[in-house]
């Protein structure tokens, strides 16, 4: 890549992993993005993790970074563009999981069984993983359509499909496997304020986010475009759900690898 252009960094939602930019992006962005694989990370508090990730993946590069958050991915790339202001010129925000003292959102979310559980303690939400691993293990598609479940057809279709299907089965995989404790760790992080950070965000951010998304509501995203004002703007995408935004968003980029602001 040429020393101008800024580099691309993808973070992926949870459960999820770095599998999500084969499946979902076009071939262009999934060769050029380095996935921000957060959950890898060897020990030391989701914070610390999240920083030293981005630290390595965008050692060596002049230009400001372009973020790319997906669901609770969104989550590292605005701690990011809060403590590295310099080093982020722009994020890209799939239907992103916003703080939850911005609003009740927790009624709508589909995953809201998962987050009480994370504001009960670790002890709960390892006890609520150890049963989900064990449906994984032994009804793999059962689980997977319960959490499409309530999702529009375009969710549906699209989760039908090979390779979307696959990362899916792979993000779950890893966060209730090898990468369970760093995934309670984020999970963890999620549930408790940070609001307060988002007004260190100076960058311009565009949020992506589909009308009939279950998992992270229209309303979250209007509740974080309204606390990023006036650096935001929504694109809201009708009909669409969870992961159909996300390919959306992916599939609208436009790459110039060559050139500095590549992507828009």
């Amino acid at each position: 890549m040429n020393a101008a252009a800024p580099r691309v960094i993808y973070c992926h939602g949870l459960p999820g992993s770095p599998a999500e930019l084969a499946a979902f992006a076009p071939a262009s962005l999934a060769g050029l993005a380095t996935p921000l694989d957060r959950l890898a990370g060897a020990g030391g508090s989701y914070e610390h993790t999240v920083l030293a990730s981005f630290d390595v993946a965008t050692a060596g590069s002049e230009a400001p970074a372009v973020l790319i958050g997906f669901s609770l991915g969104a989550m590292a790339a605005l701690r990011i563009a809060a403590a590295r202001p310099h080093r982020v010129g722009r994020l890209i925000l799939a239907s992103p999981a916003a703080p939850l003292e911005l609003g009740d959102f927790l009624p709508a979310m589909a995953g809201g069984p998962i987050f009480k559980a994370a504001m009960r303690g670790d002890f709960v939400l390892r006890m609520l993983g150890g049963a989900q691993a064990m449906m994984l293990r032994a009804n793999p598609s059962f689980l997977l359509k319960t959490m499409l479940s309530g999702a529009p057809h375009a969710e549906q279709d699209l989760m039908q499909t090979p390779a979307a299907s696959r990362a899916l089965r792979e993000g779950m995989k890893l966060c209730l496997g090898p990468r369970h404790a760093a995934y309670r760790s984020e999970m963890s992080a999620f549930v408790r304020p940070w609001a307060h950070l988002i007004r260190d965000i100076r960058c311009d951010v565009k949020i992506w986010q589909g009308t009939e998304d279950t998992w992270t509501p229209p309303a979250m995203a209007s509740a974080l475009a309204a606390q990023l004002s006036p650096h935001a703007s929504i694109t809201s995408c009708e009909g669409l759900g969870h992961y159909s935004t996300l390919a959306a968003a992916l599939q609208a980029l436009r790459i110039d690898p060559m050139a500095t602001g590549s992507v828009r």
